[in-house]
C-alpha cells in the first residue's frame, strides 16, 4: 500500500477547452482510496488525481488490502476496480457496505470498469456505488464525479 499526502493547496485556473472550468481548490482533507490490482492503472489514476488537485491517496492492490486499510485511512471516497484478483469490486462493495464500522459503511464508492455495458449502471447502483467510470478514465469525468461526491447527497 502506498500513501501519498501533501499539505498544500493547489489553485487551478479554468482552461479554455473546459466549459465549466476546473475546481478552484481541491480539499486537502479529501482522502481517496484507490483499489486496483494493476499497478500501472493505479499509478495512472493517482497521477490524474494529483493533476486535479487531490493529493491524499492510498493505493491498495487487492480487495483484502483495501479491507485492512480502509478504517485507519478513513477515505472520503473509494475508487474500486470491478475486476480484482481476490474478489470482484461488487463483492468488495458488499463487504464495505456491511462493515462493522459505520464510517466505512458510509464511504461513497465509485466503480471503475474495463467496459461499460448497459447493465453496469444498474448493477453498480444496486451494489451501493455512487457512480462509475470506464477505463481509460477521463480526467473531466473523474473530476465531475468527485465534485458531486464532495458536494454531498443534496447535490445528486
Amino acid at each position: 500500500m502506498q500513501i501519498q499526502s501533501q499539505a498544500f493547496l493547489r489553485w487551478q485556473l479554468p482552461l479554455e477547452d473546459q466549459p465549466h472550468g476546473a475546481s478552484a481548490i481541491a480539499p486537502s482533507n479529501f482522502r481517496i482510496l484507490i483499489v486496483n490490482e494493476d499497478m500501472r492503472s493505479a499509478d495512472s489514476l493517482k497521477h490524474t488525481l494529483h493533476d486535479l488537485g487531490y493529493f491524499t491517496t492510498l493505493t491498495a492492490y487487492s480487495a483484502r488490502r483495501a479491507l485492512q486499510a480502509v478504517e485507519e485511512f478513513a477515505p472520503a471516497v473509494a475508487l474500486l476496480d470491478l475486476e480484482l484478483p481476490d474478489m470482484t469490486g461488487y463483492q468488495l462493495a458488499h463487504k464495505l457496505r456491511t462493515h462493522l464500522s459505520t464510517c466505512v459503511r458510509q464511504v461513497p464508492l465509485l466503480a471503475v470498469a474495463e467496459l461499460l455495458q448497459l447493465s453496469t449502471g444498474e448493477r453498480t447502483r444496486a451494489a451501493g456505488f455512487a457512480g462509475w467510470l470506464a477505463k481509460p478514465i477521463r480526467a473531466d469525468a473523474l473530476n465531475a464525479l468527485l465534485e458531486r461526491v464532495h458536494a454531498g447527497p443534496s447535490a445528486h
